[in-house]
């Protein structure tokens, strides 16, 4: 069990040195958008793209977060999982087709073609991620690395070149979609080249790898939402202006966010090797006191620090600052919400996991009813902030009632501690 903790720190030191590289990136991207398109046509952007991103996920169908248990289970191969991506691409890239041809003839709204390339290129930045992940599960931590950093180059030198040259907001959207094909290509060259064992016993067939492979399809779906749903009602009830706000308050918090997945993720083979086993919580233990670690003092510090933050970002984004401030203290439950999930899917529960995740977006949407109306961002911020508490309650209970909890309580404490200053006894971790 030991070794188990040791493997689970090691993937998770080689997947956060990825996420944070590649995060780096995307917020350098987030940047250059933002201020070149200036508050409303960065509203304009987020909101799409929060459509966009929702619809590509037809086109994942929680392939990308059940390929590394399926593979290293060897329940079905890779060749199912692939062949069930290309279908739904397919189906994907056909509607934004019609899209952009309607938005071409003026039989659709405006936005629709902004929105269909936005598609696209979730779509093709989903994809790498997927072969990412495929190779992580081979062994390659490196390989998954360089292919995460590289899409996120490509992409803020895309953007870069675009607003160098003045252009509008399609033109932007398709330098962005086009960045993503060397890395695709590169990819799919790096599965090609790893070398794989083949077991009689996996599955090749496409339909098996969707039935694993729906509930966290329906999850991704739901977690994306989960985190744009607040824009985009701002942006239907409010204001471009308003949205565009909350969206860089929100994208800033978002980004953070990716660290405890990238954990999670990377301890991820390590937790199912020890649910399998049915023996200690080490690799649990480990995870979530890393990811304690990290949450507490980094929500204490993005909360005192929210305003200087919002200013230097530009003088334009200075009045988000107060939304920050309240997104910054939900990086906690955040942060947690990450290991709990990844714990379920690593214990077999992955049917429970998109329950829980409609139960964050459902008490997300009547928050949100209630308070963006009257309050506007403001109360966008604290629905956010409520309804990731409802889910860490819920996570913690199902992970107890899986006979694989997580010690999210001690973890806490030892993040209050480093946050405080104040030294830890060995024994406050145990549960």
């Amino acid at each position: 069990m030991g070794s188990e903790a040791s493997a689970a720190t090691r993937g998770s030191a080689v997947r956060l040195a990825a996420e944070v590289g590649s995060r780096v990136l995307a917020m350098a991207t987030v940047f250059l958008l933002s201020v070149g398109l200036g508050v409303e046509g960065w509203g304009t952007w987020a909101a799409l793209a929060a459509l966009a991103a929702i619809a590509a996920q037809l086109a994942n169908a929680g392939t990308q977060e059940v390929a590394c248990r399926l593979l290293l289970a060897r329940t079905v191969s890779l060749r199912a999982l692939m062949s069930a991506r290309v279908i739904l691409s397919a189906v994907v890239l056909l509607a934004s087709a019609v899209t952009a041809l309607a938005a071409r003839l003026g039989l659709a709204r405006p936005g629709a073609l902004l929105l269909a390339i936005l598609t696209v290129d979730a779509v093709l930045v989903g994809w790498v991620e997927f072969l990412g992940t495929v190779l992580r599960a081979r062994g390659r931590r490196g390989q998954e690395a360089m292919l995460l950093v590289l899409v996120r180059a490509a992409a803020l030198a895309g953007v870069a070149l675009a607003l160098s040259g003045h252009v509008d907001l399609t033109m932007v959207a398709l330098a962005h979609a086009a960045s993503g094909i060397l890395p695709l290509a590169l990819g799919l060259h790096l599965v090609r080249a790893a070398p794989a064992e083949v077991h009689a016993d996996a599955s090749p067939r496409a339909i098996d790898a969707l039935r694993a492979s729906w509930p966290l399809a329906v999850n991704s779906g739901l977690a994306l939402a989960r985190l744009r749903l607040e824009v985009l009602a701002l942006f239907a009830w409010r204001s471009p202006a308003e949205a565009g706000l909350f969206a860089l308050a929100l994208k800033l918090v978002e980004a953070l966010n990716g660290i405890p997945g990238a954990i999670a993720a990377g301890a991820l083979p390590a937790l199912t090797r020890e649910a399998v086993a049915q023996g200690g919580p080490q690799a649990r233990e480990r995870t979530a006191r890393t990811v304690a670690l990290l949450a507490v003092p980094g929500a204490a510090l993005l909360f005192l620090l929210a305003p200087r933050v919002a200013a230097a970002w530009s003088p334009a984004y200075a009045p988000a600052a107060p939304y920050l401030r309240i997104l910054g203290l939900a990086l906690v439950p955040m942060f947690m919400n990450a290991v709990l999930l990844h714990a379920l899917i690593a214990a077999g529960r992955a049917l429970r996991v998109p329950a829980l995740t409609a139960l964050r977006v459902a008490a997300a949407a009547v928050l949100a009813l209630a308070l963006i109306p009257r309050l506007g961002a403001t109360g966008a911020a604290w629905g956010f902030l409520a309804s990731e508490l409802v889910l860490l309650w819920a996570a913690s209970r199902a992970c107890a009632r899986a006979r694989f909890p997580v010690p999210v309580a001690s973890a806490l404490t030892w993040g209050v501690a480093l946050a405080s200053g104040r030294p830890q006894r060995k024994e406050a971790v145990r549960t």
